[in-house]
């Protein structure tokens, strides 16, 4: 982030807009999520339903990430105010660890949701009119289960910092009783410092996200197995027994 000398009293309007933009977006996109992995699939009424609201959940997706990416580029260009209390510093180093996983959290759960999307075409679209695929992402079964494992456990990540950010608010805003949460909603607040990035809380997110990107791909399941895969390269039927099975070389068609 750049460095600024000027003091803060609170979060400008843009920043506070995104804040409470981004967070609108990945909770509807989460609890989307959350609700169309429970649908029934029983009818084609049902499973009519089940496309529409992944349709919806990628859509809102693509929005969050729009937004996030959106609100990254004024936060480099804008930092806001440093922590009320810098003199707490394992509460402030926890801070900046659960911000940093946020960060990670909310950048990753769309991309790899893309990836997978791209990885595994044909089923419920992005409702929008550019494209469905991201560039040289194939379609590759084993390549979307290892998207999908990481989406998932991202979105595990997402919900932990999320409720410890939330926690955090709560603990400023009827423990400590100070601006914190103030300077996010109205933009008022004494004056601080800017905002500094925390270098070793995002070293320890870097790490915490490297061992769970190598856990997921470590834990994604194998596709499934043709069942019709042994009739490859036949040339005919003749290698078929009566009940639909290949016929090993040396032995004889089961009657």
């Amino acid at each position: 982030m750049p460095r600024a000398t000027a003091t803060r009293h609170g979060f400008g309007r843009a920043a506070r807009a995104f804040h409470w933009l981004c967070a609108l977006a990945i909770v509807a996109a989460a609890a989307l999520g959350l609700y169309m992995l429970r649908l029934p699939a029983g009818s084609e009424t049902e499973v009519a339903a089940v496309y529409r609201a992944f349709s919806a959940h990628k859509t809102l997706g693509i929005v969050a990430l729009a937004l996030i990416l959106a609100r990254l580029s004024w936060t480099l260009r804008h930092p806001g105010p440093g922590p009320l209390h810098p003199a707490r510093r394992v509460e402030t180093f926890l801070a900046d660890l659960v911000h940093w996983i946020l960060w990670g959290a909310m950048l990753a759960l769309p991309v790899t949701g893309w990836l997978h999307h791209s990885a595994a075409p044909g089923f419920a679209p992005i409702l929008w009119p550019f494209g469905q695929s991201l560039p040289l992402v194939s379609a590759d079964e084993a390549r979307a289960l290892e998207w999908r494992t990481l989406h998932r456990a991202a979105s595990w990540l997402l919900y932990g910092a999320l409720a410890l950010h939330i926690l955090g608010a709560l603990k400023h805003a009827l423990v400590d009783r100070d601006a914190t949460l103030a300077r996010m909603v109205t933009g008022n607040g004494p004056p601080v410092a800017p905002a500094r990035a925390g270098r070793y809380a995002a070293i320890l997110a870097a790490a915490l996200w490297t061992a769970t990107i190598a856990v997921s791909l470590r834990l994604a399941p194998e596709p499934e197995p043709d069942p019709f895969g042994a009739l490859n390269g036949l040339d005919s039927l003749d290698g078929i027994d009566g009940f639909g099975e290949p016929v090993l070389p040396g032995s004889a068609p089961l009657q």
